[in-house]
């Protein structure tokens, strides 16, 4: 007997539950793989990239390590004036000598400081460089500032274990002299009548 066609030459498979469902096309998968494919290298392209931490440039490290203060172990320090290309090194203050009201011999140990001036000679010094003589080798001044409460004066002039002769320091010791603020001698702290205070001072060769 002849095989008779079907009436539907494509007949739909019905699955299970809900009436029947026709299966899904291969030509739907075939959409949904092509999105997928063209999609994710967009994706991958335009997505966020995360940002490296900022490198620490070499220059900015030294200066901050050229920006630390001098060796405090040592006896001398040396800050560098901004304007001038020498350099000035400075002992530590000290008191050289006291004087009671009365007159009298006081040891230098028993003397108190006055840091408000030994503070004030000191930046007085390295503010007025510039007024240093040109020498061909390096010397050394001492400047010792006299402190008279009873005549509420102030007096600086140049010590003897300074290396540069007195005749050579006058305008450098004037220079610093101006530049130092007369203090308010009443309301200084203070035991004696009188003081010495000493700072030293060494400063470098002229370049030729």
């Amino acid at each position: 007997m002849p095989t008779i066609p079907p009436s539907d030459p494509t007949p739909v498979r019905y699955l299970g539950g809900g009436g029947p469902r026709p299966v899904r096309s291969p030509l739907i998968v075939g959409l949904i793989a092509l999105l997928v494919l063209v999609a994710l290298p967009i994706y991958l392209w335009r997505r966020p990239k995360p940002v490296p931490p900022p490198e620490i440039d070499a220059g900015s490290r030294s200066e901050i390590g050229d920006a630390a203060g001098p060796d405090a172990a040592g006896p001398i320090a040396a800050p560098i004036d901004a304007g001038v290309s020498k350099r000035v090194m400075l002992a530590e203050p000290k008191i050289n000598r006291c004087v009671p009201k009365g007159g009298g011999r006081v040891t230098s140990e028993r003397c108190d400081h006055l840091t408000s001036l030994e503070d004030a000679l000191a930046r007085s010094i390295r503010e007025n460089v510039a007024c240093a003589p040109p020498m061909p080798s390096a010397y050394t001044v001492s400047f010792v500032l006299t402190v008279d409460f009873d005549r509420k004066k102030l007096h600086l002039w140049a010590g003897r274990s300074g290396s540069l002769k007195k005749r050579n320091a006058v305008d450098l010791i004037r220079c610093v002299e101006h530049a130092i603020t007369p203090p308010d001698f009443s309301i200084l702290a203070h035991q004696y009548a009188k003081y010495e205070i000493n700072v030293i001072a060494a400063y470098p060769a002229s370049s030729p």
